[in-house]
């Protein structure tokens, strides 16, 4: 299990400027990683500003995230892919950290993946922090966001106004991908 607080500043990207950035920072990791987003069917996770996850990559880990503050606490386990078919079968987690602390926020209330969302992600160090530049799909719509992670609130902040400027990016609010995506879910339903 590993748990970390995390402080991340966004922005969303026009196309433009995701091809611009992809270009300029072309060499740098990139993977590709599918998220699969669960919550009660009355979405009682999202109503207390948490959410779960699992994201598959080459391997697959469960992520529940809740909001403390201006951070966000995540705890994450490795999962294998019949846990992964358990969950999406019975809507139970399986037996860890993240099911107990589910258990204080739902109580028993079965879980639904009520969406998937795949990003192409490039990423690297830069000032203090890591660099993220995403192309999202879900819901057969496409997005484009820049993220950089920092230590601290204050000193992200001022790194991520230089970001942006040096970057030449307009700023554009950007709510958490889960949030978007679950707004375009909450539309077309």
């Amino acid at each position: 299990m590993h748990t970390n607080t995390e402080v991340e500043f966004k922005t969303l990207l026009t196309k433009e400027e995701y091809e611009r950035l992809l270009e300029k920072f072309k060499g740098n990791r990139s993977d590709y990683q599918t998220n699969h987003y669960f919550d009660t069917p009355r979405f009682s996770l999202k109503a207390l500003d948490a959410s779960l996850r699992v994201r598959e990559r080459d391997e697959l880990e469960m992520t529940l995230k809740r909001k403390k503050g201006y951070s966000i606490q995540e705890t994450t386990i490795p999962i294998d892919q019949d846990a992964f078919s358990e969950i999406k079968a019975t809507g139970i987690a399986p037996e860890s950290e993240i099911r107990t602390e589910l258990a204080a926020l739902i109580g028993n209330q079965k879980l639904v993946n009520f969406l998937s969302l795949s990003t192409l992600r490039m990423y690297m160090p830069f000032k203090t922090g890591v660099l993220f530049i995403d192309k999202s799909d879900y819901l057969g719509m496409t997005d484009y966001e820049l993220e950089y992670e920092a230590k601290t609130y204050s000193g992200g902040k001022k790194e991520f106004i230089q970001i942006i400027s040096e970057l030449e990016i307009q700023y554009k609010k950007s709510d958490k991908k889960i949030k978007r995506a679950y707004n375009a879910f909450k539309r077309l339903s």
